[in-house]
């Protein structure tokens, strides 16, 4: 005869125990498959995003005027004339020895009020040569009444190789409200 804590140890023997849901290298294997995949859609969220923002940031599209030597050019309510270049013949202090500045002279009559502070503020200047290279340049104005010329005097340091090859872009400020290209003035050398 068997007592009922004999027989409980008997039938508990006897039981099989119950298998576990998930071995742990199966449990490893689709923790790998769903890392995987977070990754993959995370490196997806964060081109799409990129992508946005460099859309965003593409510089604006530009309508280049080519103004030849001696003539004017029409930009942001004013005519401008390229009235005279001129270069060091020492390389400046501190720069390179075969560097110059350089010092293209403009006169500039607005037509308005408006156009004359645009010219005074905020207008850039850079200086390209045919082979794609750019080197901002630094314009001084004082600000003018509407119809009376303002002299401007752009600066910048360039290597005295390209002195004689180098064209003079103006572009007003950036306008949010404008719609289309930006214009801009590139006076030959």
């Amino acid at each position: 005869m068997t007592t009922t804590g004999e027989y409980q140890g008997a039938h508990r023997a006897a039981a099989p125990e119950p298998e576990p849901v998930m071995t742990p290298r199966d449990r490893r294997v689709i923790q790998a498959v769903a890392l995987a995949s977070l990754v993959t859609l995370l490196l997806v969220l964060h081109w799409a995003d990129e992508s946005k923002s460099a859309q965003r940031l593409a510089p604006p599209q530009e309508k280049a005027i080519d103004v030849p030597k001696g003539d004017a050019g029409e930009l942001a309510g004013a005519q401008w004339w390229q009235v005279n270049r001129l270069a060091s013949k020492q390389p400046p202090a501190g720069g390179p020895a075969d560097a110059a500045e350089m010092h293209v002279i403009l006169s500039v009559r607005p037509k308005t009020a408006t156009a004359a502070k645009t010219v005074s503020y905020g207008t850039t200047y850079k200086l390209r040569d045919t082979e794609g290279h750019v080197w901002s340049a630094t314009g001084t104005a004082a600000p003018q009444t509407p119809g009376t010329p303002i002299r401007i005097t752009v600066r910048a340091v360039v290597p005295r190789a390209k002195l004689r090859s180098l064209t003079l872009e103006v572009r007003p400020p950036a306008d949010p409200a404008r719609k289309g290209p930006r214009p801009l003035l590139r006076f030959a050398p």
